[in-house]
């Protein structure tokens, strides 16, 4: 064996034993794609254009706790839900867990709680008093591919005007033509002050029933990554990282309980 061979060789394990400490010193990076709809104070622009809210907090500081820069992208929800249900390694938030749900997705969480409750006009007239009277009313205006208009379609609702946008569902409220909108407490707020209006402009007609809102991972997803996903949460519960975020934007308002795998 040559003098050169043997330095060749010596050299290459050096370098291959370099390469392997840089791969372990490395933060990790994510596989996932991360999706995110702009919804109330969970996910929303602020003045200068920058994407924020109490769950894009949340997952940002996941991300730091994980060395993981994966950006986040914003596309409108019913993209986003074809994406977890059809693509690979996909991360989106904040999404409902229903009963419907829960065994086709990996979950982390919840960040947030919040009522699903039927809206009418101020004013209009319209009573509600339960479900099967809601399905009396000629038109509800529904999110599409929301947890909330999956819901009503389940429960054999045939009165359903879907829309891509949830503030054109206020705008057509407020106008008169839908007689009912279904919502979430935040979300009607939100959508409302977006579309010009204010909360005083509807009232709530019929609560439904509280729902948790989570990270919800792609089946395929690999359960080490959400196992990181789901501790970087749970320390955060635990340290008070999350208590901190959540009573910024949501004062007085009880915290959901963290979710064991």
């Amino acid at each position: 064996m040559s003098h050169e061979y043997t330095l060749r060789r010596d050299r290459m394990k050096k370098i291959w034993l370099v390469s392997l400490m840089l791969m372990i010193c490395l933060p990790m990076v994510s596989a996932l794609t991360i999706y995110t709809e702009i919804s109330g104070k969970a996910q929303y622009y602020d003045e200068n254009n920058r994407l924020t809210g109490s769950s894009v907090e949340m997952v940002r500081e996941i991300q730091r706790r994980l060395g993981d820069s994966t950006p986040i992208q914003v596309v409108p929800w019913a993209r986003g839900y074809n994406e977890l249900e059809n693509g690979t390694e996909v991360l989106l938030f904040s999404t409902t867990m229903t009963d419907e749900r829960e065994p086709l997705f990996k979950w982390v969480g919840p960040v947030f709680r919040l009522d699903w409750a039927f809206y009418v006009k101020k004013g209009s007239g319209v009573v509600i008093a339960s479900l099967e009277e809601a399905k009396a009313l000629e038109r509800i205006g529904t999110y599409r591919d929301d947890a909330r208009e999956k819901f009503l379609i389940s429960q054999g609702f045939e009165n359903l005007d879907s829309t891509n946008n949830s503030v054109l569902n206020v705008k057509k409220l407020i106008a008169g033509r839908l007689d009912a909108v279904i919502s979430s407490d935040e979300g009607i707020i939100a959508s409302l002050i977006e579309a010009g209006f204010g909360p005083e402009d509807v009232e709530e007609a019929f609560n439904i029933r509280t729902y948790e809102l989570y990270l919800s991972f792609s089946k395929d997803t690999s359960d080490e990554i959400v196992n990181k996903w789901h501790n970087a949460m749970k320390q955060m519960y635990t340290d008070g990282t999350f208590q901190e975020i959540y009573q910024r934007y949501y004062p007085g308002r009880k915290l959901p309980e963290f979710r064991e795998r």
